[in-house]
């Protein structure tokens, strides 16, 4: 399926039980691509740091359409990177791919979807957007402590305060070396586990 919107995210965690320390997420409109060829480009990614194996990484992929008058497809592709969260030459390399394979998704794509941000509000909706994708906490919870603009660029840097301490860091616009996107973080070591699934009901 070659979608009309298509979203792909890399994110980055020191395992696959834990929400990620930091997400790349990138919004594209008619990628003249498969699904399944997103996924090969993606799967360069866990290889970066040119090891005899690559870092254990999972990828999911949904694909649908909206239909609200003008009916359009979506596709949504989510890879997790499991890596040692304090950085070194491992998320050196990483960024790199994930920079190269998101700039080959944009030339095979008709538009960034998010090459325009028109202000700050803007901006902190989108990193809002994405702080509660990937790391489930409430828009209306998190506080704009520290922002940033560069106007020529376009590009919007947003440090957030959740309600319970936690600190979460975002960037939205232009990213040197890649085509727009939002990147989001959160700050500190003490990284949480996700919660386990439920269990499920007798007799389903």
């Amino acid at each position: 399926m070659r979608a009309q919107e298509s979203r792909v995210s890399v994110a980055l965690t020191i395992d696959l039980s834990h929400y990620p320390y930091e997400v790349w997420d990138l919004a594209l409109q008619h990628l003249d691509m498969f699904t399944e060829e997103i996924i090969d480009e993606l799967g360069t990614i866990p290889w970066a740091e040119g090891k005899a194996y690559p870092q254990h990484s999972t990828v999911s992929a949904k694909t649908g359409e909206h239909n609200w008058g003008a009916s359009g497809s979506f596709s949504e592709i989510i890879m997790q990177v499991s890596m040692n969260a304090g950085g070194g030459v491992g998320a050196v390399a990483l960024t790199a791919a994930i920079k190269s394979v998101y700039g080959k998704l944009k030339s095979r794509s008709h538009g960034d979807a998010r090459r325009s941000v028109a202000s700050l509000d803007e901006a902190a909706r989108i990193a809002r957007s994405s702080l509660y994708r990937y790391y489930d906490v409430a828009a209306d919870r998190l506080t704009v402590v520290r922002s940033s603009v560069d106007v020529e660029t376009q590009r919007y840097e947003l440090e957030f305060r959740h309600m319970d301490g936690r600190r979460f860091g975002a960037v939205v616009g232009a990213v040197t070396g890649m085509p727009s996107s939002t990147r989001v973080w959160v700050e500190g070591d003490d990284l949480l586990p996700r919660p386990e699934p439920e269990p499920p009901s007798p007799g389903n």
